[in-house]
């Protein structure tokens, strides 16, 4: 578990932990990927919880978001961004394919980042207190989205890269990640927090079915993207 902590933290953030960790552990730790987010989400949180103090909740929340950014290098918006722009271009699955290893941003994917800071900010009144508990929350809920994509993944670009070491994850492992992120939600928002995680795992099997008729399978791109919508749906959930 703790390999694998390591490695997620090496892949999904700029803290340096130069260690060595073999790859395999990507596979090996999908059940401990949410709580994973949970961890980063304390340490966003713990700034959160300081900020909050001196500034409005508004912008609290608006450097929380910068700060995500700095500790993540933007690594799920960048595939978020690059899925928008690849999915929704109306091209072939080939085609489709390159426009999203393209490091030129078009505009659905500037569109896809206006609707997805606009949604999060206007949300925030609406939200349950307190607000510190839901940074940690959304960054464990997006790994959560992240691990349901890993459902009998299917790399879909020639090259191997990170993600094809998804490939092969077990199921229970899939099921177990999901089983504590729920309780969680559960125990802190009762039934509001069951919704909302149902509108996680509705949502993310809607993405992946769309995905899938889109490109035959997954990329390291709209698996990035799924934390982010992860995030929305988790939003989504707790306003209405």
């Amino acid at each position: 578990m703790i390999r694998s902590l390591i490695l997620y933290t090496q892949l999904f953030s700029r803290i340096p932990l130069p260690i060595p960790i073999d790859l395999v552990y990507l596979r090996r730790g999908v059940p401990v990927l949410p709580l994973y987010g949970l961890l980063f989400g304390l340490l966003e949180a713990a700034v959160f919880i300081v900020v909050d103090v001196f500034l409005p909740t508004s912008l609290a929340w608006f450097c929380i978001l910068f700060l995500d950014v700095l500790l993540t290098g933007g690594f799920h918006l960048d595939g978020l961004a690059d899925t928008a722009d690849g999915l929704f271009s109306s091209r072939s699955p080939d085609r489709m394919l390159e426009i999203m290893k393209d490091s030129r941003i078009g505009s659905n994917g500037v569109l896809a980042l206006i609707f997805y800071y606009g949604f999060f900010l206007l949300a925030i009144p609406y939200l349950p207190a307190p607000h510190w508990k839901l940074v940690v929350f959304l960054s464990m809920i997006g790994k959560t989205g992240l691990c349901l994509q890993l459902f009998r993944i299917r790399y879909v670009r020639q090259t191997g890269g990170t993600t094809s070491y998804f490939q092969g994850t077990k199921d229970f492992a899939i099921y177990l990640s999901q089983l504590y992120p729920c309780l969680i939600l559960l125990l802190t928002y009762q039934l509001r927090g069951l919704i909302a995680f149902t509108f996680v795992l509705v949502g993310n099997l809607c993405y992946r079915r769309f995905v899938l008729k889109k490109i035959k399978g997954h990329t390291g791109d709209t698996l990035g993207a799924a934390v982010e919508i992860s995030q929305i749906l988790l939003l989504l959930g707790l306003v209405i």
